[in-house]
């Protein structure tokens, strides 16, 4: 299989059986089966809003409605005889008309696939076609829907959520959305992205139209679930019983009206979840709530016997009843629920548990009423075997610790209960296994776990192992020795459970191997379904107008232009379709190619012979098009314009004015927001395979770990030169040295003493990570990984100074002791050279004793008041590197963006990270070593970050939001040069636009850094292109990119043309667009208040799908506070609760788009100005 991007679920394509390749079953059709009107109407009208109805629906299944097959199979029989046909015809007129009705329906035969729920063929279907032509494949909202819904089967949630993102960014208005977003909001809850998926569910729980797949009564219980797992207890207890008091009123309401069966059940099966939900935040409260625990836990059961009551059926009430009478009868749970998050689970009792409290006797039955009703519920078998443990039945613990490990794998508590139980029985070996399987999973608490390993690996190196004592307080009930890890597995009760799962699966299998037989190749279900007298529809003939033009152009045809063409070719495909007999009705889209003529085009292709008028002056590359929407199907800041970088405003509103008047006009600009796409690789690789083998086989340095240019700076007149600042903007990355000291830069101003003196209680990020080699990188258990282990806290100045002090004065105090014992010798010059060279060393092995360390980062600088001096210390520093200044785009913005035209301050003991990442919208950077200790940079180029994107998808690493550290040896094996150098104290870190890399500290150190973003097209173009690259992602840019091209045409005069053009460019999108939503707003009769837009105040961005917001905003009451939306987020909502306000009358803004004008370099000369471009 091949996609673009999306990743391929395994997927079963094995050998056809024997009976599959017999010469009938493949020529069933030796004619074209019937088709009724009917079904025509139905293949026409196929899409989206039908999955519903088929779904659930299996051909195997004896109640699959037969006519339902017989629809599937000859549509698709139809459609393949179609493309079969057009084909025969583009391979001899190559028209590019036929070549888009092909691929019309091969994305037909996609939905026809899809609806008979064959997921194997739709999969491979859908592949095949996107990997052919991703723009046809993007502007149809259908395929991208049924490719997602197909991952969504399979549960490959990220390539399901990068479907449905590009779904929505290419068409973010139409029915399809709710459905998309309800979709992808499930996908974000499944790899835990809370927050997004929150932020869906919201816009989708204020949908004027409603799921099918999802009503909003299962929608608001999604958002309390999102929010009590992201942490919110308050907040999803509060939501939870609103629930259950508005089900409650319903039912009520409905007493004596009609509410279905069906809507019964759901609102049951609900408010049994809502109370289960609710007494589980009192269990988790219980164990934070030392003195009020036993009266929690009572709230808890309470509501968790309402909720079975209600709901019986349902094994997650019991499990969770279960570990409340649990916590009753221990005081304390099992150390797993500190381990594992989630709570863990248990078996059945072949054997009896002996004298139980009432407690646990209780916990136990629940236990076993939630395996009865939910058997594959992995929490639960730990649990059991838990409680087996502290009744001292090893053998039945064992057992149930191993179903749940059957299970789930990937479940830490289980792993951990199992060590635990191998440790007291002493059978050490297997539980070191236990606990390093335990640390491969990410634990919630690995520091115990990591205790663990490390101290049985010790006493296992010993030669007198550890043997078990004497007087162990449970020596009575292990008297025997359980069964080691390997053979656990053959006990009976986890072989009958495997035994299951296996069986599962093999149905399972089945439902995709040769399942869909019946439906593609089984000639039996068409057998009597031919009608005498059925008549084989005719294809539709020409118009007499349409033949008409069609003679007139072909007498002109060597004079027709581009657009003209297209519409002869149009008109010659439509009439060899009716002379060949090809039926079309099975592809609509086909009559969408057909071009609208109208008879003034005709008069004119008469007299003149063309079309239209001045046709060598046409822009475009088609006739005046018919647009129904008011605005854009989506808006993108890069989208491809029709009319000059000149065309004065008056011009330009005359255009639009038409589109508001006349549904058919040509376009300021495309009006469909194409995929933004990854940057180009450069043609030739920076070294061929053959250049790294020689290079490593004469033990030369590796030609991809680049030489980073370490620029010294000696006086003023060099750190102000422009060579310098050119030199910098064009290289991967650049240190300067002695650039500080020329300027004479007081950096202890940024210390920690006088930081901490200044602010001591400002809040600030804390990262705890380990301290591991900068080459490398690995999980808990030692094994490399991309994946940065960054555990997120805050803390204030003074006490991470403290810190800082603290561990700095220890280590001092360890070297110290280290050279007393050595007798007061040093490193001698060959161990010297040895660890020189062990540094020098690509990949070294991770320690086995990983330390944890504290990393103090974002303090903010940004108060003038506060740090007045420190801000004013940075002015002495070059314009093309200072915080403010006029050929610093960010300078001109308006308002501040913390950490990026503020200054940032990290703080730093040795071996703290700042993860692999590019600047916010790929602006550069300046960073400055405070010192006294060095960093290590990383720092791979621009052009390769698409190369490593899809290293960190195959990773299932988010790029944008995730926290890794790229391992050296797998870039170097992709291709990807990587610049590796050291910062020192005093050094100043140039990083241009785009750039990814990463740091560690080398010794204790301050650094302080901010953006620039040097007034060049390169910057402005990347800027743009991370921008929507962040919309696709629903990612939040921090720069406005409107806002700062209508302040740079401004603020700037032009005179460089390339930037001039692309600035101009995003001002014509911009204004175009303000203008079309004025006019879309009044003819909703929605009147537009002016509302001044305040100094200081920051950018807009839309609640919902975070894109910038300019000059007019829909504003809505949300809770307590008004929120901003976008307008194609607004339509989706009932329009009647939003505010129109207008932050710059658009009179102004056609103001500074008049007044901004390239000015040549000559002319400049012979004017005073400012600043410029």
């Amino acid at each position: 299989m091949t996609t673009i991007s999306l990743l391929t679920p395994p997927m079963d394509e094995s050998e056809p059986l024997q009976h599959e390749i017999k010469y009938e079953y493949n020529s069933q059709f030796r004619v074209l089966p019937p088709f009724s009107g009917y079904e025509q109407e139905r293949l026409r009208s196929l899409g989206f809003h039908d999955f519903e109805e088929f779904y659930n629906r299996h051909p195997n299944d004896p109640n699959y409605n037969v006519h339902v097959r017989q629809f599937f199979a000859k549509s698709k029989k139809y459609l393949e005889q179609y493309i079969s046909d057009m084909k025969r015809l583009y391979k001899k007129h190559k028209f590019k008309t036929m070549e888009r009705r092909i691929f019309f329906a091969r994305a037909r035969i996609c939905q026809v696939v899809l609806m008979a729920m064959d997921w194997t063929g739709a999969l491979e279907l859908y592949q095949e076609l996107l990997a052919e032509d991703p723009e046809k494949f993007s502007k149809s909202p259908d395929l991208y829907w049924g490719l997602g819904m197909v991952y969504l089967h399979f549960k490959q949630w990220r390539p399901a959520i990068e479907a449905f993102n590009r779904l929505l960014y290419c068409h973010p208005n139409g029915r399809i959305t709710v459905e998309v977003r309800i979709r992808l909001a499930m996908c974000y809850q499944e790899i835990q992205d809370y927050e997004r998926a929150l932020r869906l569910y919201y816009l989708c729980l204020h949908d004027v139209d409603e799921s099918k797949f999802m009503n909003k009564s299962v929608l608001k219980y999604n958002i309390a679930a999102c929010n009590e797992n992201f942490g919110e207890l308050e907040t999803a207890d509060v939501s939870y019983r609103k629930l259950i008091v508005d089900f409650e009123s319903y039912e009520k309401f409905h007493t004596h009206g009609n509410v279905n069966d069906e809507m019964k059940d759901q609102l049951r099966v609900l408010t049994a979840a809502a109370n289960r939900q609710i007494g589980w935040i009192y269990y988790r409260k219980a164990y934070k709530d030392e003195k009020n625990r036993m009266e929690l836990l009572k709230k808890a059961q309470e509501r968790l016997m309402k909720a079975i009551e209600i709901n019986p059926a349902d094994g997650k009430n019991y499990y969770y009843l279960g570990r409340v009478y649990g916590g009753q009868a221990n005081g304390n749970d099992h150390m797993s629920t500190m381990l594992a998050g989630i709570l863990p689970g248990g078996t059945r009792n072949p054997l009896g548990l002996g004298q139980l409290s009432e407690s646990a006797h209780d916990a136990f039955l629940n236990f076993r009423l939630s395996i009865d009703k939910q058997e594959q519920n992995e929490n639960c078998w730990c649990s059991i075997g838990a409680l087996y443990q502290k009744q001292n039945q090893p053998m039945d613990a064992l057992q149930a610790f191993i179903c749940a490990i059957e299970l789930n794998p990937r479940l830490t508590a289980a792993w951990v209960d199992l060590g635990e139980l191998y440790e007291k029985n002493c059978q050490y070996q297997d539980a070191l296994e236990c606990f390093k399987s335990a640390m491969k999973n990410y634990p919630v608490a690995p520091i115990p776990i990591k205790a663990r390993v490390t101290f049985l690996e010790k006493e296992l190196n010993v030669t007198n192992r550890p043997t078990k004592p004497a007087n162990h307080m449970i020596s009575d009930t292990f008297n025997m020795v359980i069964p080691s890890l390997k053979e656990a597995y053959e006990q009976p009760i986890p072989l009958e459970l495997r035994n299951r799962q296996n069986s599962t699966y093999e149905e399972g299998l089945a439902h995709y191997d040769n399942a869909f037989y019946h439906v593609w190749f089984n000639n039996r279900i068409m057998s009597g379904c031919f009608e005498t007298d059925w008549v084989r529809p005719d294809p539709k003939p020409m118009e007499d107008l349409e033949v008409r033009v069609m003679e007139m152009m072909r007498a002109n045809e060597p004079l027709l232009v581009k657009a003209e063409r297209q519409v002869y070719e149009c008109l010659i495909t439509s009439s060899l379709v009716y002379q060949n007999n090809i039926l079309e009705f099975c592809v609509p889209e086909a009559c969408l190619e057909m071009p609208r003529v109208s008879e003034e085009m005709i008069q004119r292709l008469a007299v003149e012979g063309h079309l239209i008028d001045n046709p060598r002056c046409y822009e475009y590359d088609f006739l005046p098009k018919c647009f129904i929407q008011p605005l854009p199907a989506s808006f993108s800041l890069l989208s491809k314009l029709y009319v000059p970088i000149d065309i004065t405003s008056e011009e330009l509103m005359a255009m639009l004015h038409k589109k508001a008047t006349n549904p058919t006009y040509n376009p300021v600009f495309e009006e469909f927001a194409h995929l933004p796409k990854a940057p180009e690789l450069p043609l030739k690789p920076i070294a061929t395979e053959e250049e790294v083998k020689a290079a490593l086989e004469k033990n030369e340095r590796h030609p991809l770990i680049m030489k980073t240019p370490i620029l010294t700076v000696d006086n003023r007149k060099e750190a102000q030169s422009l060579e310098l600042q050119r030199y910098l903007d064009n290289s991967t990355i650049s240190c300067i040295r002695g650039l500080t000291s020329c300027l004479r830069l007081d950096l202890s101003l940024f210390s920690t003493k006088a930081v901490a003196e200044i602010d001591p209680n400002q809040e600030i990020r804390v990262l705890t990570q380990y301290h591991i080699p900068a080459e490398t990188n690995c999980d808990h258990a030692g094994q490399p990984t991309w994946d940065c282990i960054n555990h997120k806290s805050s803390t204030t100045v003074i006490k991470y100074a403290q810190y800082q002090i603290d561990t700095f004065r220890h280590t001092l105090k360890r070297e110290s002791e280290k050279v007393k014992r050595s007798g007061g010798r040093g490193p001698s010059p060959k161990r010297m050279k040895l660890m020189a060279s062990a540094q020098n060393k690509i990949a070294p092995t991770p320690p086995k004793d990983l330390k944890y360390l504290k990393f103090g980062t974002r303090v903010n600088l940004a108060d003038d008041v506060k740090w007045g001096k420190q801000i004013s210390e940075l002015s002495k520093l070059p314009a093309f590197c200072r915080l403010i200044a006029g050929s610093n785009m960010l300078s001109h913005l308006g308002h501040q963006v913390q950490g990026m035209n503020t200054v940032s301050l990290d703080m730093k003991v040795p071996g703290a990270r700042i993860t692999a990442h590019q600047e916010n919208n790929n602006v550069a950077a300046v960073n400055i070593n405070v010192g006294p200790g060095d960093c290590e940079w990383f720092a791979v180029p621009y052009e390769y970050s698409g190369k490593i994107e899809e290293m960190c998808k195959k990773k299932q690493i988010d790029f944008l939001k995730g926290s890794y550290w790229p391992v050296m040896t797998d870039l170097l094996d992709a291709g990807i040069p990587v610049h590796r150098f050291t910062q020192k104290a005093g050094d100043m870190v140039y990083v241009p636009g785009g750039t990814l890399f990463w740091v560690q500290s080398t010794g204790w150190c301050n650094n302080i850094s901010w953006n620039v973003a040097p007034m060049n097209n390169h910057q402005l173009t990347i800027s743009l292109r991370s921008y929507e690259y962040n919309r696709l992602r629903s990612y939040k840019s921090l720069v406005p990119m409107q806002m700062l091209c209508w302040q740079l045409a401004k603020n700037v005069k032009f005179t460089n043309p390339m930037i001039y053009n692309t600035c101009r460019g995003v001002l014509i999108r911009s204004l175009s667009y303000i203008q079309m939503m004025t006019d879309w707003l009044n003819s909703l009769k929605k009147s537009i208040k002016v509302h001044p837009k305040t100094a200081g105040e920051p950018a807009h961005f839309c609640m919902s799908c975070l894109a910038e917001v300019f000059s007019i905003m829909l504003v809505k009451e949300v809770g307590s506070s008004f929120s901003v939306f976008c307008a194609y987020c607004a339509r989706q909502q009932n329009m009647e609760e939003f505010i129109a306000l207008q932050q710059i009358p658009t009179a102004d803004l056609v103001k500074i788009y008049d007044n901004m004008k390239y000015i040549s370099p000559a002319t400049l000369n012979n004017q005073k100005q400012s600043f410029t471009a």
